[in-house]
């Protein structure tokens, strides 16, 4: 389960007069590196990581070089990328710029249907916590510190990790989860007894 949160419209997107509106804005539970996306990718689809960490620079080589001859590359059903190009000065005439001054400087994204389609995964409301904030560490460095912790204690619950990381109690809940799913630890127990031992192949 993924999380959000409302929050208030810029004043500067605000039209004068108009009443202060939130929106829903998704939030983070953290980052997967390119290390730990190999990790499950090969985990869930039973290819090798070293084919497709190759398949992934080679895809990574041959969309650069499409890019700068001025194609649009379809990457799937990932979706459209396009180059995006800028100048050093604006200009009053066609004639003013010169073809050293521009250069590409960014990329756009375009999801496909089917790829937004996909993101149909079920949202909750983040839970009030008035000025306390969850630490912002790493899912490697989460990792560290949980497997530290293992190999001192034997097990862990999810009192004691967020003590550890200073997650708060939800994205402590969602980061023990997806060390289950990741094959690094084990649950053991149920509800105040529930606990975590880490796996054999950690």
């Amino acid at each position: 389960m993924a999380y959000y949160d409302l929050k208030k419209k810029p004043a500067l997107t605000t039209k004068e007069g108009e009443k202060e509106v939130l929106y829903p804005q998704i939030i983070t539970a953290g980052t997967i590196d390119a290390k730990e996306l190999l990790d499950l990718t090969a985990k869930f689809s039973g290819f090798r990581k070293g084919d497709i960490e190759g398949v992934l620079i080679s895809l990574f080589d041959t969309v650069t070089h499409l890019i700068n001859r001025g194609f649009r590359v379809e990457l799937g059903e990932f979706g459209y990328f396009t180059g995006k190009v800028t100048s050093s000065r604006l200009v009053e005439k066609n004639t003013d710029i010169h073809a050293q001054s521009v250069k590409f400087n960014n990329v756009n994204f375009r999801p496909s249907a089917t790829f937004k389609k996909a993101l149909d995964g079920k949202l909750s409301r983040s839970p009030t916590i008035g000025f306390r904030q969850s630490s912002n560490l790493s899912m490697e460095e989460l990792e560290k510190r949980l497997i530290a912790y293992l190999d001192e204690n034997g097990f862990i619950n999810i009192v004691k990790y967020t003590a550890l990381t200073g997650r708060l109690k939800w994205k402590a809940a969602q980061d023990l989860k997806f060390f289950v799913e990741k094959g690094v630890i084990a649950s053991r127990g149920k509800g105040n007894q529930k606990h975590y031992i880490k796996t054999k192949q950690s």
